[in-house]
Order: structure tokens, then sequence, then C-alpha cells
């Protein structure tokens, strides 16, 4: 069994939400509404989910209760790791009205899917969170904790990979409890529609514009492995980036990009790949200006388009040096959300602390910035640095 115990995403507000979520459901366990004991069986008779004969109320109530203790920590366990990101994702009205959609769509699903038995648990809507996690954070990383010959080993995965497999078990499971193939009394059908709930209405609230987009979502996932094969498809057929002519050898049918320009206009994903073959150009030949255009071109066209690491950081850097404050910050947001795990990130964060203070005067992204490079800065200067903006912020804003 793997449990995960928290995941790198870096909340901006606090999940109060999700704390009264979590809240809600431990009280009511603890103060006797549960399946432990004969008491505790009467006291939440009525308000279970009945598949022969669902009553409204038990659609809501059913999804705050828990059967025992472990199926209680299971949930709550699930639900602090995952739910605090999506509350701050969604916002707390948004994230309160999604997390009860998910209770009752996954309650529909059971009634319409599954026999008999009663049902309770907050599974359903928890899968729900997970769902929009798989979709809004898939290249977050998850540390979860594993049982490894009698030794507790923690280890981090992509949450990509971990939720898909989540989400895949609970559709084999679905499908092996309806041809009464096994899957004991886990409510396989509630957790499988509630992960339908999460992951479509993430997608569709991304596509149409009502939650933010970012450069790490699913769909942007997506889009950069359709741009990574059409550039590898063109590869093939002799294109190469670092050549403007197309080799003797290629294809007639082939037509190299042409140099971006409002003369020749092509395509995003021509514009794309020229201008990411024009940064490496420039930087090879330490052109940092001139690379540095070509990145505030790119970033027009595909918003969430990052380069390589170095050159992610030349750039920001560059952009920095040259005063050209808003753009500078962007590469190094951009930085830090791609690259959570660069070695010197504390540094990266330290920079864009001073920007977004000295700067841009966005004081609460300044400190944010500033207290999270604080907690990993080891050279002494630059902690001095880091406290001595800090201050200055605090004394300045109410």
């Amino acid at each position: 069994m793997f449990i995960p115990i928290r995941t790198d995403y870096r909340m901006s507000h606090r999940p109060w939400v999700n704390y009264g979520l979590l809240a809600a459901n431990i009280l009511l366990f603890f103060f006797g509404y549960n399946g432990s004991t004969p008491m505790g069986h009467l006291r939440i008779d009525q308000w279970l989910l009945y598949p022969n004969n669902p009553e409204i109320h038990q659609f809501f109530s059913s999804m705050f209760l828990h059967g025992s203790f472990m199926h209680l920590a299971g949930n709550m366990i699930f639900l602090w790791v995952f739910g605090n990101a999506i509350n701050d994702r969604f916002g707390h009205v948004g994230y309160l009205l999604f997390y009860l959609g998910g209770g009752v769509l996954a309650g529909v699903g059971y009634v319409l899917m599954a026999g008999n038995a009663p049902v309770l648990g907050a599974s359903g809507a928890i899968s729900a969170v997970t769902g929009a996690f798989l979709v809004l954070l898939p290249r977050a990383r998850i540390t979860l904790v594993g049982l490894l010959l009698y030794v507790i080993v923690p280890f981090e995965v992509s949450s990509l990979y971990f939720l898909l497999i989540q989400f895949i078990w609970n559709l084999v499971m679905s499908y092996s409890q309806l041809g009464g193939l096994g899957g004991g009394n886990v409510a396989y059908w509630a957790h499988s529609s509630g992960y339908v709930y999460g992951i479509g209405l993430s997608i569709m609230l991304l596509a149409i514009g009502i939650l933010p987009r970012d450069s790490f979502d699913m769909l942007s996932l997506i889009r950069s492995g359709h741009r990574r094969r059409k550039f590898r498809r063109m590869v093939s057929q002799g294109y190469s980036p670092f050549d403007r002519s197309a080799p003797p050898s290629a294809p007639h049918s082939w037509q190299p990009p042409k140099p971006v320009s409002a003369d020749n206009p092509s395509t995003p994903d021509e514009k794309e790949m020229y201008l990411r073959a024009a940064i490496t150009r420039e930087l090879e030949k330490h052109d940092l200006d001139a690379a540095a255009r070509a990145y505030l071109q790119l970033v027009q066209i595909a918003d969430e388009a990052v380069l390589p690491v170095q050159q992610q950081l030349d750039v920001a850097n560059q952009l920095m040096a040259t005063q050209r404050y808003p753009q500078a910050a962007n590469a190094y947001e951009q930085f830090i959300n791609h690259y959570s795990h660069y070695e010197h990130l504390a540094d990266i964060q330290l920079m864009l602390g001073l920007v977004y203070g000295r700067y841009l005067h966005q004081y609460d992204r300044a400190r944010d910035c500033l207290s999270q490079a604080l907690e990993r800065l080891q050279d002494p200067r630059k902690v001095e640095l880091a406290r001595g903006d800090l201050a200055a912020i605090e004394a300045n804003q109410p």
C-alpha cells in the first residue's frame, strides 16, 4: 500500500473551505455519527444513501459519514493532500460547490450502476478532487510512503502517474463489481463517477477560461505533446532547426519554416519552432539581448513556453539586467513552476522577490517569494538581503 503524504504544490491562499470539510467529517465521526458502534448505526441510519429508495438529503448527508476509523483516516489523508491545492485553485466558493457537486454526482453514479447496499463516505467527493488535481496539476510531485520489508520508505512520483493509475484501477474494479467478479464492499462506482465528474468539469472550466490556464495543466501537456510529435515528424522529413535551408535529401513536399516577421506569416507551431531555434543560436553566440528578444516573441504566441533550464535562466537574467521587470518576473515564475527541484531554487526565489518588491510593487507576491527563499538560503549575505527587503515590505504595508 502506498499512502500520499504531501505534494510540492505551493499555495497562494489558506484553503479554509478544505479545512472546514476536514473538520466536519472528523467531528461528526467522533461525536458518534459513524458505523463503528450499534448506537452510531442508529444515529446515521436515516442519513445513508439507499439506492432502492434514495432521498435528496441522502446525497448530501452520506458524504459526511464514515463506517470506521480506518475509513475516515484514509479519506481524510487524501482530502488533506489533494484538497488544499484544489481549494487554492478554485477559490473558496467554487471549491465548496465543486466538492458538494462531486459528492452528489458520485452518489448518482452509485445509485444508477451499483447494487442495493446503502452507501456512506466522502470517497466520491474526494475522487472528484483528485480528478481535478490530475487535470490541473499533472506535473506536481507527490510524496508517498510505502512499507518495504517492515521499513517505511518515502519516495516521490508524478501526480500524472499516481492519479491516473488510481483512476484506471477504480474503473476496472467498478466493471468487475458490475459483472459480479468481486470488489468487496467498496463503492467503486461512486469513486469512478467522482473521478469522471472531476476530470470532465476541470477540463471544461479550463477550456472556456473560467479556471486560469498555466503551462503545467493537462491541456497544456497535451498541446506540448502534439507540438513535439509534429516537430519530430518534420525532423524525420529532413528539417533541421539550426539550418534555414532544407538539406538535399529532404522530400520535395517539405518546406522549412521561414523567419518570423510581419511580412511572412506562418503557423503558430512553425513560429514557435523557429523562435526556439533562434534562441539557441543567439545564446550559443553569447548574444543575450537577441535571445531575450526572441524569447519575448515566443511567449507572445505560446505563453506557457518554457526553455531548457540554463536557457530559461539566461533569458530571465538578461531581462532583469535590461530592466524589463514584468517580463523578467514572468520568466522567473515559469522557471520556478517548471523546475521546482532546481538545486539553487532559493536564489531564483530571492531574485523574483526583489523584482516584485523593488520594481513591480506587488508586495504580497514579493513577501511570498522572499519568505520561501529564506527557508533554503545558506549564504549569509543573501539571507541578510532577503530579510532586509522583507522587513522593508512589512514596514511599508498595513
